[in-house]
Formats: structure tokens, sequence, C-alpha cells
């Protein structure tokens, strides 16, 4: 009788730990719950300094990953930059961006290309460079436009904010958000 008492008792602990578990998340900071972060998949050393190397005439998938604990009923658009090191890669030149089909992205009037993800589902999908001239130097993809005013900090949310709408926020890591691509011939 005693096994059973301790097993019934075992047992309803373990059903109040897993609700309190669920209800702590529930009822977590409702400021945050649309808040998602994106970012380069290969983390490498938290220090941004991945490369990849890819040869003339070839695509390059390079991962992203967007964080996400929640279907939604909207679609949240994200941002991604290639911009060229000094002296670098020139697109149209050099590199296209392209899509999964080889179909020649343009990026936006600030210079972004834009990645959607349907009702704010996580999930890693791929950004596509297919190498013109081998010769030419390298290229940086970035979560953040490399242009912007305000540096990134890892101390200030506000300068990891990849895009906002009324409905959502988007940041994008601070450790992980560029990837530099060498071309070779």
């Amino acid at each position: 009788m005693k096994k059973i008492k301790f097993l019934i008792s075992l047992f309803a602990v373990s059903l109040l730990m897993a609700s309190c578990e669920e209800e702590a998340w529930e009822n977590g900071d409702p400021a945050m719950e649309h808040v998602y972060y994106f970012g380069f998949e290969d983390w490498g050393r938290n220090n941004n300094q991945v490369i990849f190397t890819v040869k003339e005439g070839e695509t390059l998938a390079v991962p992203v990953q967007f964080h996400s604990e929640r279907v939604r009923n909207y679609d949240v658009v994200v941002y991604y930059y290639a911009a060229y090191s000094e002296g670098g890669a020139v697109r149209g030149t050099d590199y296209e961006v392209v899509s999964e089909g080889g179909t020649v992205l343009t990026p936006n009037a600030n210079g972004a290309f834009e990645m959607q993800w349907p009702k704010a589902e996580k999930g890693v999908k791929n950004i596509y460079v297919k190498v013109l001239n081998g010769s030419a130097p390298n290229l940086v993809l970035w979560t953040f436009d490399p242009l912007a005013e305000v540096p990134i900090s890892n101390q200030d949310v506000s300068s990891t904010v990849n895009s906002k709408t009324n409905d959502y926020e988007v940041r994008a890591f601070s450790q992980n958000h560029r990837v530099t691509i060498d071309f070779e011939e």
C-alpha cells in the first residue's frame, strides 16, 4: 500500500511540475511574444568569422535560421544584405544573389534582399549566391545593414533590429550576423 501511495504521490507531483512549466511559459513577458530572431545557421565560434569558399560558375547555399515558438496568422519579413569588402565584388559582374531555382533577385532601394517566413514558423532557409567571376575579391553577407549609422552591439537591443512592424519585431544575432564568401577560379 505504501508503494501505491508513493507512486500516486510521485505521479501527482510530476503533473504539478509539468503544469507549472507550461504556465510559466504561457505567462511569460507578453512584450516578447512577437519578437523573433534571425541569423546564419553556422555559428563558427560566435565571432563572425564563418567563411565559405565557392568556385566560379557555382552557386553557394548559405543557411539562415528563423527562431519562433508559435505559428501566427501573419507572415514575417526579414532582410539580408550582400555587401562587398573594400575594393570588392560587384553584383551583376562578380556575383548574383539568386533564388533556389536560379532567378536573379533584386535588392530593394536600401540594398536589402527580402526573405519571408510564412505564419512566423521557425525554420532554416538558404541564401543563394552564384559566382560569376572567381577572381573577384570576397563578398560578405549580413543580417544587418552594413551601412547603418548605429553600430551593432549586443549591449543595445535596438541595434540588433532587422525588421519591425506593428505585429512583430525581428532581431538579428549580434555575434553571428555575417559570413564571408571567398571566390575561387
